[in-house]
């Protein structure tokens, strides 16, 4: 009776774990898939944000710490219903702008931002909507191989 029972108790865990998995966000999956195949996955950030009415500083920031010596990709994906696309900047300990995904000149914005650290250190990487917009999106950070 001692070995049914613990069985059953072994059984319960296991079908509990299997089905206790949280489901993996759609959107966030397709933007990983984006990345490209030399690139493996280190990290993602889920935006959303409001229209807002100042326009001097982004809105949403991260600090992450960086390897010399290694290339990282940044991946940019903007969600169907947001009115502005996704942009980002890279700036080190000294709130210096080291990487920008978009152009001011030409208004191009870039879907992926390859980077290749020169230093090891503190960075803040800092996501906002073009045109300081509404909309939702995700950042990918990965690394390419």
């Amino acid at each position: 009776m001692k070995k049914y029972c613990i069985g059953l108790i072994l059984f319960l865990a296991s079908v509990t774990c299997m089905y206790g998995q949280k489901n993996p966000d759609k959107f966030i999956s397709n933007c990983i898939a984006n990345t490209g195949p030399d690139s493996k996955y280190l990290k993602d950030f889920r935006i959303q944000l409001g229209q807002s009415t100042t326009s001097n500083e982004f809105r949403f920031k991260a600090k992450i710490y960086l390897w010399k010596d290694t290339k990282y990709r940044f991946t940019m994906c903007t969600a169907e219903n947001s009115k502005g696309q996704l942009i980002m900047n890279i700036r080190d300990e000294l709130n210096k702008l080291i990487l920008e995904s978009s152009d001011s000149k030409t208004g191009t914005i870039y879907p992926f931002i390859d980077f290749n650290c020169t230093r090891s250190g503190l960075y803040q990487i800092c996501y906002d909507f073009s045109g300081m917009l509404s909309g939702s999106g995700a950042g990918i950070i990965s690394i390419l191989e």
